[in-house]
């Protein structure tokens, strides 16, 4: 039960993480006010939370799978 709470809860952190961490520079992004180096900053940030996201996502469909079988 738990991996499955895992399987599901993960996606909606990870949005929730990328969610608050643009929200500080949305109206920035909007009004094409952004640094370009803090634009590549923040996708630096936002790629590295996808990919983490993604590898526990992996690890949480594994010990499902393995749990059941």
């Amino acid at each position: 039960m738990l991996w499955l709470l895992a399987v599901v809860g993960i996606p909606i952190l990870v949005v929730l993480m990328l969610f608050f961490s643009a929200a500080g520079d949305f109206w920035q992004i909007i009004t094409l006010k952004i640094d370009f180096s803090r634009l590549i900053d923040d996708l630096a940030h936002v790629l590295a939370i996808v990919v983490i996201g993604a590898l526990a996502e992996l690890f949480c469909l594994y010990m499902l799978f393995t749990h059941f079988m």
